[in-house]
């Protein structure tokens, strides 16, 4: 995973520069590197990473979008492994609300 982070650091530095910051793809790449981070168990980098992908999908795809329903999702998983469950189970519930829209 250490190399896939790696090569995930590249791409989102690039989609950045390219796209923007706040294009879907560079989303995309951030959540990619979210995912390999958290894969390695650096769960408070990873909740970062989640985190600022989520607020940036919802800025730019709305609350309700699939993909930022994923970055929930995500973000739960990452809360759940640092053993946050109250602040978890609160964003799984927000995420239902929405998803059954």
């Amino acid at each position: 995973y250490k190399e896939a982070e790696e090569l995930q650091r590249q791409c989102l530095e690039t989609t950045k520069a390219v796209l923007g910051e706040d294009h879907p793809d560079t989303l995309i790449s951030m959540n990619n590197l979210a995912s390999a981070v958290n894969k390695q168990g650096r769960y408070k980098e990873a909740e970062k990473l989640h985190h600022q992908c989520l607020e940036a999908r919802k800025t730019v795809l709305g609350d309700a979008h699939p993909d930022t329903l994923c970055s929930m999702k995500n973000l739960v998983i990452v809360l759940r492994k640092q053993g946050r469950f109250i602040k978890a189970i609160k964003l799984q519930r927000q995420r239902q609300r929405l998803k059954a829209k």
